[in-house]
């Protein structure tokens, strides 16, 4: 029979195991949660996706000169988190978000109920049958969303191990 034969310092070894056991799960994902709400802001201020892809200019932005999706910044201010031991979830109940956020990436197409969907653009209003809506996706996460993570966890258990 074989086996495997492992030297060390063993008591350091269990030293951290026992630290770990009362490792705060949920401080370590209210931490992840901040920096998940900070980077998904952000991404309002440079009008761009998770994945780097520059969002389409809104008609208000282009004719205002203004942000898409920061005209009275209601969506932005409404990113919020919540931690809990197992797990942590950052996003927005804001009406509007699921529309401007894209169907799995896709455009949305707003139908009007009535006869028009009627709308404010500039100084003007406009009446359509509809409009479709450019996805711009703004939670998700990034690749330097995952290396702050990562820190985040390493510093954490690095924290509690010393």
């Amino acid at each position: 029979m074989s086996g495997i034969r492992m030297e060390g310092d063993w008591r350091r070894f269990e030293n951290c195991l026992h630290k770990l056991v009362n490792f705060n799960f949920t401080g370590m994902h209210k931490e992840i949660g901040e920096a998940m709400v900070s980077s998904t802001r952000k991404r309002f201020k440079d009008e761009k996706g998770p994945d780097g892809q520059a969002w389409p200019k809104s008609i208000r932005a282009k004719k205002e000169g203004g942000q898409t999706l920061t005209d009275t910044a209601h969506l932005k201010n409404s990113i919020t988190s919540k931690a809990q031991a197992d797990g942590v979830a950052w996003g927005t109940n804001h009406k509007t978000a699921s529309t401007h956020q894209g169907k799995n990436g896709r455009p949305v197409k707003i139908r009007a109920k009535g006869k028009w969907l009627k709308f404010k653009v500039g100084d003007g209003w406009v009446r359509k049958k509809s409009v479709t809506i450019p996805a711009r996706p703004f939670i998700g996460i990034s690749d330097a969303d995952i290396k702050e993570i990562d820190g985040i966890i390493t510093d954490r258990i690095k924290e509690t191990t010393r």
